[in-house]
């Protein structure tokens, strides 16, 4: 499911992840695992939110403040995290973090140049049950993309 920013709405993505970014930096210890440009990342990553708040029809949340919150959405009464990669075969990604305190949805965004692709869905009891353990500095869990519910099964 394709997604397309127009100017003003990739100004709002630039502003609100430069501003949690530069927030970020200065409450809590950054734990990046990946070589992108950290305020690439933020701006990256509010740019996922703001394509499935978009596609939702829900308000993205615009909220800055010191603590790390992993829900980016609610929609019906569910509590969504969007993952976001510009990497068109990346992976699910949760923290540890995640299993204490999962999202009820994680939906998956791939960035290409100015647009969103919404890649799939997959709710916290699947996500779980089938993601791999990977052990190391950061432990995570990772899904295969292949495994993700299609867009359009999410009702």
């Amino acid at each position: 499911m394709k997604i397309e920013f127009n100017r003003h709405e990739l100004l709002i993505c630039d502003l609100f992840g430069s501003i949690r970014r530069k927030n970020a930096m200065q409450f809590n210890v950054d734990r990046q695992v990946s070589n992108q440009n950290p305020y690439d990342m933020d701006i990256d990553g509010f740019m996922g939110e703001f394509a499935v708040a978009k596609h939702l029809n829900v308000m993205v949340d615009t909220s800055i403040n010191e603590k790390k919150n992993p829900i980016d959405l609610y929609w019906m009464g569910k509590s969504i995290d969007v993952k976001t990669s510009r990497n068109p075969l990346a992976d699910i990604h949760v923290t540890e973090y995640h299993k204490k305190k999962p999202c009820d949805l994680y939906i998956q965004v791939i960035l290409v140049d100015d647009c969103a692709y919404l890649s799939g869905w997959v709710d916290s009891k699947s996500l779980f049950e089938k993601a791999m353990l990977i052990q190391g500095s950061h432990p995570s869990y990772r899904l295969n993309q292949k495994e993700l519910f299609k867009m359009e099964d999410l009702v």
